[in-house]
């Protein structure tokens, strides 16, 4: 039987904005994935303060990832104390999912750069984690193909006496030109981000008041409800496809 491909998409996604979105869907067509596991991480090792409680940021990943049927909002750091180092969540994946799913680490090619403080090669316990996923790697806005295969190579050829490390690339990527950092900016301006959040999402951030939003929610109680229990049934009906398939 062919394995089951599983793609895990790790981040603060403080807010999950197109290019997330964009990005995994193209690495799921791109290499036939199965799914692709947005994990939320709650207690990020590179920084642990001035981000937004975890469950909001998750809240917003189950509302991103609703009307794709092919994504799934993953809490398992949430439910982990401590720092969300990838290595223990693909230890958990791996016992959850077992030796016949095949789990692959979707990252950017910035951390492909061997000068790059967050290095995937200098990630904790990046021996063991690397010898238990195969990397897709999409590349980032600024960097080339021809640049993310190189710093590939210097990856693979520093562990290549103990194994070999599985890597492939998405040469073609579109980068909106947004990021999370741009999102929150603009939301504190009170600023639009129509079109670069599903609107699921904004309205998410305009409820709760994220970043320093203070436009108004959109339409009367009952209009927000509706979209309440729409977004739910979406949620419910994606869970019913998974398990079907």
């Amino acid at each position: 039987m062919k394995k089951r491909r599983i793609g895990i998409y790790g981040g603060k996604f403080d807010p999950p904005h197109l290019g997330h979105l964009l990005c995994a869907e193209m690495t799921r067509e791109a290499f036939a994935l199965d799914k692709v596991l947005f994990v939320t991480s709650a207690v990020p090792p590179h920084k642990d303060s001035g981000v937004t409680d975890a469950r909001i940021r998750h809240e917003m990943v189950e509302a991103a990832c609703a009307p794709n049927c092919f994504f799934e909002a993953c809490d398992i750091e949430l439910k982990r104390e401590g720092k969300s180092f990838t290595l223990l969540t693909v230890r958990q994946l791996r016992e959850i999912y077992g030796p016949d799913t095949e789990l692959c680490l979707m990252i950017s090619s910035e951390y492909l750069d061997p000068d790059y403080e967050w290095n995937v090669g200098r990630w904790t316990g990046s021996d063991e984690l690397l010898k238990m996923v195969r990397l897709l790697v999409f590349t980032r806005q600024g960097h080339t193909n021809e640049l993310s295969r190189a710093w590939g190579a210097l990856l693979q050829e520093k562990f290549a006496a103990s194994f070999a490390v599985q890597i492939d690339y998405l040469d073609f990527c579109p980068s909106p030109p947004t990021s999370s950092t741009l999102l929150r900016e603009r939301v504190s301006k009170q600023l639009s981000i129509w079109y670069m959040v599903l609107p699921e999402v904004w309205d998410i951030i305009r409820v709760r008041g994220l970043y320093g939003c203070k436009t108004p929610p959109r339409g009367s109680d009952l209009r927000k409800r509706w979209r309440r229990l729409t977004v739910s049934a979406k949620r419910y009906w994606n869970r019913l496809l998974r398990r079907l398939r």
